[in-house]
């Protein structure tokens, strides 16, 4: 090797590290001279005897080869190198080639320090005209931390506005802003216009190359152009000239399909050269290979644009999220992709959309899926549903990693050897979560209340007939062709529309008039659900007898309301497992759910509470996630003489069947053999007929209705019942009665102040215990049991293992504490050693409900609260200012001025009988010593002196 001369030292210096471009730049030697193979071609003998120098470096770092043929002690440097192989006649001309490419300013005095100017450096290292590169704006700036030179090109948006930058070094591809969104167009200084022809490049050096070809050109920040790019060509005649590679060939195919319609034309080139799988010849290395002219004649005879056969947009057609730290950022920002999935995505399939699409309900992201099978089981296992029903699923977790890749392309940016790469990547879990838990999606995911296949009425009386979603939250998704809705019907349209309905139950043996109309209410209640902003009571189907068909009841409105039958589930008698099936059932979004043959009677703390709730939280089963859901279902029951339990009585609207047959099944004199099948064939009018009531109702204003309201049903009461009322037919709510009948809570409250009133003789109250040792006593012969009632309620609600048990009678007590029957109330107080004291204390006003509210206050009768036996006077009535409560009043010991004087006391102790003590009151109290033998019992009773009575 030649040892390097001390004059250009600078230049040299300069050059290290980029020797390889600079021999391909200026001489013949191809990029292979980098390369470990022995067999590189020597352009000046022809022969494959060229060899880079890979001592001290390699020959990137100081340029020096060598040819075994005809250079055999090699190059001394990288000038050497250029002048030996590039044809220069002198050192200090090859010299001058290579600051020129460096875009150094040199002098003729040796080791003179260059001046760099990095817009011309970078021009000449990516062989493109400086001049061009200006055109596109390229400033001089500084970048990271080490303030490192960069060419600084500005970035267009799709509105043609200037909003971000691209930084170009002499080595690298360049640089984005960092950051999502910050990848734009390049324009030469200004926008295309129409009319004009324009060429499209992949990035701003090809583009500044055909710049300087004397061609408009733009540059791609990738290889195809997104359509949101598309307007800023509009009317302009366009011709892509993409990279000889499969990348670039199918990117400029799509780019054209995203003009067509919006460019005036839209023709594609293909450069000179083989197409490759990857990093093809692009604009400028054709330049260099062939020439501008093969640049040029490929433009000349560019051909039109044509889509492919069976082409479909693909999937990169997707909005591109660039995910960095700003993880919440993100999370919002792929909501709002995730929400204009199956809306605004054309890259999906318009058949696929509805599939595609999502919706929040109660801050938890839904879907809508359609059972496929016939009695289809829901999540859960629970409800069975007709094959062909839209529901609404709670979205899993595992699906949303699907529909955040239908919605959106996530990248991220890698750098390496000071080039930034984007590489696609799958949903990270930390987004997947995020979403999946964010809670609310606000305007950017809709919300979705209901599935209706059959016409609807909303809150304010107008109808919903227009398929598809409606900003009410309600998804129409009709299930047969419906006419259209009247606008204006009449209280005489409501009456025949009511008479068509009743046409479905004219085989139905309903007790009276009001429980057809309880049917109507209930057909009503289901199609017209989206109208009432409160509950909906319990539809129950009592019947005498088995067969008299109750389920085909509730069948007949569920095919007029959803097309087919009533959604099934069993009925649970323990409490927990009630509550898992009703959490399953609000999860689905369950219109309707009937609890069918129920040989029990009903009621629990979770179904009581599921009638009257607004929203309903529980642990989503299987999961340890708290769902807190709408609780819109209307829930119907079936069953042979229904009881009522709990507190579910006022909850519940029976509709009674009586048949007078004694095997209903075997009738065959009905006018409609086959009712489903006949509702299924006339259930377009049967929908038009119970929207024509409701809709009618509304437009003559929804008039109050006489007979009151259904408490905690307000608002159904006074849309439905009020309407089916309006309509001319009897009230539903007559038969109510029936459920309080049948309330089994409310005969143990009876029981229990009855017997109350029984054994606590004094009206001092008795403890759970004290109770249980008076019915212990022993019943003399030939004497009848002085606790009768008591020891019926506690042998039916607190005994175990046949004997009465003081726990479960506590209990039973603090259940029932504070309920009214017969004008008293179950009452409860602490006493000695803070022991709970239990006694029937009479209320002001009767205690049977109240009286809904008087101008002037209520007659009370005076009561006297005396043993079992003790009849109140009812005929005395006086009026009182305030609501007082009737004192207790113990019997009082006979005496020459006092109505009960043959009145006995039962002993406490033995239950025997007691006579009052011959020594007389005492400060107003009297001893009754019991009479019989052994017994030393003595009953202290407070008496009422002749003024108190």
């Amino acid at each position: 090797m030649v040892a390097p001369s001390n004059r250009y030292d600078q230049l040299k210096s300069a050059a290290e590290g980029r020797c390889v471009d600079i021999i391909v730049a200026l001489t013949p030697i191809t990029d292979d001279i980098d390369s470990p193979r022995d067999d590189i071609e020597c352009p000046l003998c022809g022969n494959g005897s060229l060899h880079p120098d890979r001592r001290d470096g390699g020959v990137n770092q100081h340029g020096c080869v060598r040819c075994h043929r005809c250079v055999d002690r090699g190059t001394g440097d990288i000038i050497d190198t250029v002048k030996t192989f590039g044809g220069y006649d002198s050192q200090g001309s090859a010299a001058k080639a290579i600051a020129d490419h460096l875009g150094l300013s040199i002098t003729q005095a040796a080791g003179t320090a260059p001046v760099i100017d990095i817009i011309e450096q970078v021009a000449k290292a990516k062989r493109m005209p400086a001049d061009a590169l200006l055109k596109f704006g390229a400033v001089e700036a500084k970048r990271g931390r080490d303030q490192k030179p960069v060419a600084r090109v500005p970035v267009y948006d799709e509105s043609g506005e200037i909003h971000s930058h691209f930084d170009l070094t002499p080595k690298g591809k360049g640089f984005f802003k960092r950051g999502a969104g910050n990848s734009g167009m390049f324009f030469p200084g200004r926008l295309p216009v129409a009319g004009e022809t324009w060429l499209l490049v992949e990035g701003v050096k090809d583009a500044s190359a055909l710049i300087g070809l004397g061609f408009n050109a733009a540059g791609l920040p990738s290889s195809f152009m997104a359509p949101k790019y598309a307007d800023l060509f509009r009317g302009v005649n366009v011709i892509t000239v993409a990279d000889l590679d499969k990348p670039g060939q199918s990117g400029a195919q799509r780019t054209g399909g995203h003009l067509a319609g919006i460019a005036a034309s839209v023709k594609a080139a293909r450069l000179l050269g083989e197409i490759v799988a990857t990093k093809g010849p692009d604009v400028r290395d054709v330049i260099r290979q062939s020439g501008d002219q093969a640049v040029r004649d490929a433009i000349d005879a560019a051909t039109d644009w044509q889509p492919r056969d069976s082409e479909i947009v693909g999937k990169d057609d997707r909005p591109e999220e660039i995910l960095t730290l700003r993880y919440a950022w993100h999370v919002d920002r792929v909501v709002d992709h995730i929400g204009r999935l199956g809306w605004r995505t054309p890259w999906i399939p318009e058949a696929k959309h509805e599939a595609r699409k999502l919706y929040q309900r109660g801050g938890v992201l839904v879907d809508v899926v359609t059972e496929s099978k016939a009695d289809a089981t829901a999540k859960g296992g629970r409800v069975q549903i007709a094959a062909g029903t839209p529901r609404i699923r709670t979205l899993p977790q595992q699906q949303l990693a699907l529909r955040i890749a239908d919605a959106c392309q996530l990248v991220i940016e890698k750098e390496k050897e000071g080039e930034v790469e984007k590489q696609a990547v799958p949903p990270p879990r930390w987004l997947i979560e995020g979403i999946h838990t964010a809670g609310d999606y606000g305007e950017s995911v809709r919300h979705l209340s209901a599935i209706v296949t059959a016409p609807t009425i909303r809150p304010d009386g107008s109808i919903l007939q227009t398929p598809g979603w409606d900003a009410s939250g309600l998804l129409f998704r009709p299930s047969m062709k419906y006419q259209p809705i009247p606008e204006q019907p009449t209280q005489a349209d409501a009456a025949t529309a009511a008479e068509k309905l009743f046409e479905v139950v004219a085989d139905f043996p309903f007790t009276e008039g009001a429980d057809r109309s309880a049917w109507l209410a209930m057909t009503l209640s289901m199609i017209g659900r989206p109208c009432v902003t409160g509950h909906v009571p319990m539809f129950a189907v009592t019947a005498n007898i088995r067969g008299a068909g109750k389920s085909l009841l509730v069948d007949a409105a569920s095919i007029i309301a959803y097309g087919h039958a009533a959604a099934r589930t069993a009925y649970a008698a323990d409490d927990d497992e009630m509550r898992k099936r009703i959490t399953s059932i609000v999860m689905e979004a369950s219109p309707a759910v009937l609890l069918d043959n129920i040989d029990r009677p009903i009621g629990g703390a979770s179904l009581d509470a599921v009638l009257t709730a607004e929203r309903w939280k529980d642990r989503e089963l299987g999961s340890s996630r708290t769902i807190d859901l709408p609780a819109r279902a209307i829930w119907t029951a079936t069953g042979n003489n229904l009881r009522f339990r709990s507190d579910i009585a006022r909850r519940v609207l029976p509709i009674r069947l009586d048949s007078p047959e004694e095997r209903p099944e075997e009738r065959t004199d009905f006018r409609h053999a086959d009712l489903l099948g006949w509702t299924h064939k006339h259930r377009g009018e049967l929908v038009t007929a119970a929207l024509v009531i409701l809709r009618g109702y509304f437009v003559a204003g929804c008039p109050k209705q006489d007979g009151g309201q259904f408490g905690s049903f307000e608002s159904w009461s006074d849309v439905i019942r009020g309407a089916v009322v309006w309509a001319g037919r009897p009230d539903p709510m007559a038969t109510i009665e029936t459920a309080r009948a049948d309330d089994d809570s409310a005969a143990i409250v009876a029981g229990l102040i009855d017997g109350l009133l029984e054994i606590d003789t004094a009206s001092e109250g008795l403890t759970c215990r004290e109770i249980i040792d008076r019915l212990n006593y022993p019943i003399l012969d030939n004497k009848p049991d002085p606790f009768p009632t008591m020891r019926e309620v506690v042998a039916e609600i607190a005994t175990k293992s046949g004997r009465p048990d003081v726990s479960r009678l506590g209990y039973t007590m603090r259940k029932y504490r504070g309920r009214v029957c017969k004008g008293h109330r179950i009452d409860q107080d602490t006493g000695h050693a803070k022991r709970n004291r239990w006694s029937a204390k009479p209320v002001s006003s009767g205690g049977d409900g109240g009286h809904g509210g008087h101008s002037s206050p209520p007659p009370i009768h005076e009561t006297c609260c005396v043993s079992h036996g003790h009849t109140h006077d009812t005929q005395h009535v006086t009026y009182r200012d305030g609501p007082e409560s009737c004192p207790p009043c113990p019997p009082s010991p006979p005496s020459p001025h006092h109505p009960q004087a043959d009145h006995k006391i039962p002993c406490r102790r033995c239950g025997g009988p007691t006579e009052p003590s011959p020594a007389g009151p005492i400060n107003g109290y009297l001893n009754y010593d019991c009479q019989m033998p052994g017994c030393d019992g003595v009953v202290v009773v407070k008496i009422k002196t002749a003024q108190q009575a």
